[in-house]
């Protein structure tokens, strides 16, 4: 197999490589050798083996649950950006066949977007919310390789450890704050014989959007200081944080947060249904979103959109027994709703 292994080929002859990837992996796992893999893969290889995964293994080690995702997305800062990068990269159409991921800098998966054929896809191999994707977690792939070499990686067809993840091509690499530290891996994944130069291309053009989004939110936002209390009954909405400050909040914002506060979980496009009767206006509801956190530092959540725990229970409307002063300015009717059916 002299040189049938040679990066060049990873994108001009995707599905050649793809297949001498697979001949590579089952010669080794059988106790042979190639010169032809690169050693850093080889390396991942045994470390997989050693840390116990299987080459059969169907399932991630951990796969957090629903609570623990939904703080995990809290814990780490790619909240306040994560939305906004996964749906500028995604293809969701009919067509896509690539889908988007961000993970925290463990590797747990904690957003995801793509057609509806990529996703059922991923599912079959539990390529979902809440997975372990690290190596110990599942073995070789593109995100434990990008953790482990801090640069963008690739694992093609049998580059993964695991047999199950043969039939895709994983593109991946660290997004780093201004200090350099990983906060996080941004993921493309498509079917192996569809891999392209254009996806590493998109994964960096997504690193630097991330990156640049991060920076920008440490320079806006204030600093991290609890929420205490959330007005939204009568007529000055506004959130008060434990130092005291005040933050007073349009109507627009006001009925937002009354929303996000109503639930535990809202989809972007389930928002813009509520506020503007427009599925439609999902980019209107990011950047509603992106201000609200930018004004009032709150933690809220992205894919879906959510508000910690701490934050719901300072919420006003929602401990009292007669809401009926929820923003009475508010005609929008899933707000007129809330005040009569709490």
């Amino acid at each position: 197999m002299a040189l049938s292994l040679h990066p060049s080929l990873r994108f001009s002859d995707p599905a050649g490589f793809a297949r001498r990837t697979i001949e590579a992996h089952e010669l080794v796992l059988s106790g042979g050798r190639t010169p032809d893999l690169e050693s850093h893969v080889v390396e991942a290889w045994r470390r997989s083996g050693e840390a116990g995964i299987s080459p059969d293994q169907q399932q991630p080690a951990h796969v957090l649950t629903e609570a623990d995702l939904s703080a995990a997305r809290s814990a780490t800062p790619l909240s306040r950006v994560a939305d906004d990068v996964v749906a500028s990269l995604a293809d969701t159409s009919a067509a896509g066949r690539h889908l988007v991921v961000v993970t925290d800098a463990d590797g747990v998966l904690l957003w995801r977007s793509g057609s509806r054929q990529s996703l059922r896809a991923a599912d079959a191999i539990a390529f979902a919310e809440g997975a372990d994707w690290s190596e110990a977690g599942i073995g070789t792939n593109g995100i434990s390789l990008a953790l482990d070499r801090g640069e963008l990686s690739h694992a093609m067809a049998g580059e993964h450890f695991v047999r199950a993840h043969y039939g895709w091509a994983c593109i991946a690499a660290p997004i780093r704050d201004a200090s350099g530290k990983i906060m996080g891996v941004l993921d493309v994944s498509l079917p192996a014989e569809s891999a392209t130069t254009e996806a590493s291309s998109l994964v960096r053009c997504g690193v630097r959007l991330a990156e640049t989004l991060l920076a920008r939110e440490a320079r806006q936002s204030p600093a991290p200081v609890p929420v205490t209390s959330i007005r939204l009954l009568g007529w000055r909405p506004e959130v008060t944080r434990a130092d005291g400050t005040r933050v007073s909040l349009t109507s627009r914002r006001a009925e937002l947060l009354a929303l996000l506060a109503s639930r535990e979980a809202w989809s972007a496009r389930a928002l813009a249904e509520a506020l503007y009767d427009d599925a439609g206006a999902v980019s209107t509801v990011r950047g509603e979103v992106r201000r609200l956190r930018q004004l009032t530092g709150m933690e809220i959540g992205s894919q879906p959109y959510t508000l910690a725990e701490h934050e719901r229970a300072c919420v006003d409307f929602l401990n009292t027994s007669d809401p009926a002063d929820l923003l009475p300015d508010s005609d929008v009717p899933a707000i007129v709703d809330l005040r009569y059916t709490r």
